[in-house]
Order: structure tokens, then C-alpha cells, then sequence
């Protein structure tokens, strides 16, 4: 039996159906490759045995010699301070960073937000040399401007921090974490990518050879030597809650679960939500409500 390529999603309760799509696009076109999916997530997501029990027979079906555990996200482990709710703002975007104690016994991992969708094998990123570099990252296609307050740190490398392969034996071995909790005070930092930009500077490499990333923020398509993209990252809005650009290459794979009916209920719900709310007066009224009704 061929080793298991280490893959790494966290989401909470609300978030489990498409990282479960984003899986099955992983295991849809596996090639000859084998996966361990290592899930960390919320406690709430943690006792809901349904959602377990679905996304585990998911796998199976799909690829009965791949695997999947959940983890819950301990914050006693945490190099920095999370609030009570977990939300994006206040903990879960930040949890890879933990990753190297999440995952004591691993040397590397790669990580997928939930928001992807992978076209092909992950053996070309399970198997890159990692050298002496912490972080392994894509371009992020966003045209970013230093923040004020951050030139003090030098030139900071702007990648998608969104799908990574993390080089957990490093940051162990480097002792590098400990600086997390001071960059994490800096506000000019914008959450986990900002803080390990800077954190991981000099040590972060940037990969355009084996794998091409679309991302839909800016319609770029990094394509190299005329490959096929190999992982789409919806940073901006989300297929499932908006027409999107390749958003179509989504909803295949949405087609093949068994939360198909409900995800096209709930776009048609996000869009008429989206339409009723074009005649407030203010984009950030506007945002508001579409932010507090919406539906994953």
C-alpha cells in the first residue's frame, strides 16, 4: 500500500458540507495517490456524530484506502489568545499555525481551506523539498499594499494562505512559534497570513512549478508550461452563495454529495437575499444584512 499524503482542512459546524466537497474533488482525482485527511475543528463540530459519520462514508465510498479523523482544536496548545466563539476572526483562521503541536508525530502537512476544489494528484506537494523553508505557498493573484506599520519588518511576501504545505518539523525543531504571540498584537498584521508573512520571513518559498492556482479575486491563472490548474481557491465570494467566476467547476463536484438539494436551496435563498438588499442606501448596510441572513 502506497503512504498516505497528509491533508489538513479545520472548520466548524457550519462550514463541515463544504470541506466535505472540497474533499471529494481531492479524492475525485487522486490518480494513484491515497490520502489521510486530519480534519480539526470546533467542539461543536466535534460531537455532531452525524456530520462525522457522513463525511467518513464519503471518503470510504469514494476511496475505501484513504482515511479521515477529527480532531478537536485544543486551545491549551495555542500560541495565542482565542475568544470564546471561535470565529473567523477569533480563532479558526489562525489554528494551522498550532498545526506543529496539533500534529506532534508529522513532519509536514498540507492544508486546503474549505473553499477549494483540487483538479489533480497532491503527490507533486507531498513530495517537494521543503529545504529549510517553514512554509511552501502560492501566489496570492491580489494586488496587496503594505500596510502601514508593517514596513518596520522588511519586505513581506503576499501569498494565499489558503492552501500551504507547512514544514512542522522546522517550526518545532526552530522554536519559531514562540514569536507568534507578539506578532500577533500588531493590528497592521492581517490575521494568520499577515502574522506568519512575517513570522516565517526569509523562510517562506513560493511554488509555481507543480501546481497552478486560480484564484477568483482576480481571475488570474497562474498556468506553468501549459498545465491544467490544479487547485481552484475561492477566496472572494463563494459558489455557493453567488455566481462566480469558475463557480461551475464547484457545483460538479457539489452534484456528487448527498447536500446537493440543499446547497442549491440555499443559493437560490443568498441570491434573492442579495437582490432585496441592493436598495439600501450603503454598501455597509448592505453587508451587514447579507453577512447575518446569508446561508453556507
Amino acid at each position: 500500500m502506497k503512504q498516505l499524503i497528509d491533508v489538513a482542512y479545520n472548520f466548524d459546524n457550519s462550514r463541515w458540507k463544504t470541506a466535505a466537497v472540497s474533499m471529494l474533488s481531492m479524492l475525485c482525482n487522486r490518480g494513484d495517490c491515497h490520502y489521510f485527511i486530519r480534519c480539526v475543528v470546533t467542539a461543536d463540530m466535534f460531537k455532531n456524530a452525524d456530520a462525522k459519520k457522513q463525511m467518513t462514508e464519503l471518503v470510504a465510498k469514494q476511496d475505501p484506502e484513504s482515511k479521515i479523523e477529527f480532531i478537536k482544536f485544543d486551545t491549551k496548545i495555542a500560541t495565542i489568545p482565542y475568544d470564546g466563539n471561535m470565529a473567523f476572526g477569533g480563532g479558526i483562521c489562525y489554528w494551522k499555525q498550532d498545526f506543529w503541536a496539533v500534529f506532534p508525530k508529522l513532519d509536514r502537512i498540507i492544508y486546503l481551506d474549505d473553499d477549494t476544489i483540487v483538479l489533480r494528484p497532491l503527490d507533486e506537494l507531498a513530495t517537494t523539498h521543503l529545504g529549510k523553508n517553514y512554509l511552501l505557498a502560492f501566489k496570492t493573484g491580489q494586488a496587496f499594499k503594505t500596510p502601514v506599520g508593517t514596513k518596520k519588518y522588511g519586505e513581506i511576501i503576499q501569498y494565499n494562505a489558503g492552501v500551504i504545505v507547512m514544514n512542522l518539523a522546522g517550526i518545532r525543531k526552530s522554536k519559531i512559534y514562540e514569536t507568534f504571540a507578539e506578532y500577533f498584537k500588531d493590528k497592521n498584521l492581517s490575521f494568520e497570513q499577515g502574522l506568519l508573512a512575517v513570522a516565517f520571513r526569509g523562510r517562506l518559498a513560493m511554488y509555481d512549478d507543480a501546481c497552478t492556482l486560480y484564484n477568483y479575486r482576480t481571475h488570474a491563472d497562474y498556468a506553468t508550461g501549459g498545465r491544467d490548474i490544479a487547485i481552484i481557491h475561492y477566496t472572494g465570494k463563494k459558489p455557493w452563495s453567488f455566481p462566480v467566476r469558475k463557480g461551475g467547476v464547484w457545483w460538479k463536484y457539489a452534484k456528487m454529495s448527498p447536500f446537493y438539494t440543499e446547497f442549491r436551496k440555499n443559493w437560490i435563498y443568498n441570491f434573492l437575499l442579495y437582490v432585496a438588499v441592493m436598495f439600501l442606501p450603503t454598501r455597509k448596510m448592505r453587508h451587514a444584512i447579507r453577512k447575518k441572513y446569508s446561508r453556507v
